[in-house]
């Protein structure tokens, strides 16, 4: 029982910090959201994350890819869901009780929605040290950054990802 309510607290208090971060005015945050996606660590701009929660029960969509999971029912709002690692070419991400779905809210693009393996939390980049290494296209990267323990950040350019061709029509 305590697990369950520390889960929830570390949940409610990302949720909070996305809310306040969404409502900032004027210069941009230094905070993005840390998450996993296969083997790979990426950073969110907390500006394009609406929501963080549990996988919902998911409608499977035919004749559609592998990474496309379907479309899920939030609180009355159709999402459609990707596997981000299997759509970047990643094995696809095991069910977990850790995994979770990012609710996008972008200039183009509403009603979409990402499955990672797990949230790590909250991470500054004015902590850590934008490295000079070949950008991987496939990743989406904007930048990479490496922070003072060695691990490797990916920034995640989600505009770049939701106006992607194929992202946006995952049909055969």
């Amino acid at each position: 029982m305590a697990q369950t309510s520390n889960l929830r607290e570390f949940q409610e208090a990302i949720l909070t910090k996305l809310k306040d971060a969404a409502s900032q005015v004027g210069g941009e945050s230094l905070s993005r959201l840390g998450v996993n996606v296969g083997d790979k660590r990426f950073l969110i701009n907390l500006q394009d994350v609406k929501e963080v929660l549990p996988v919902p029960p998911l409608q499977l969509v035919p004749f559609t890819k592998a990474w496309f999971l379907g479309v899920a029912n939030v609180r009355g709002n159709l999402y459609s869901i990707s596997d981000l690692a299997q759509f970047m070419g990643m094995p696809a991400t095991l069910k977990s009780v850790n995994n979770r779905i990012l609710l996008l809210s972008t200039e183009s693009t509403e009603q979409v929605a990402l499955l990672v393996d797990s949230l790590i939390g909250l991470r500054s980049i004015q902590a850590m040290q934008v490295q000079l290494a070949e950008q991987d296209a496939s990743f989406f990267s904007m930048n990479v950054y490496s922070d003072t323990e060695g691990n490797d950040w990916l920034e995640l350019d989600v505009e770049a990802l939701v106006q992607n061709k194929s992202f946006v029509q995952p049909t055969y």
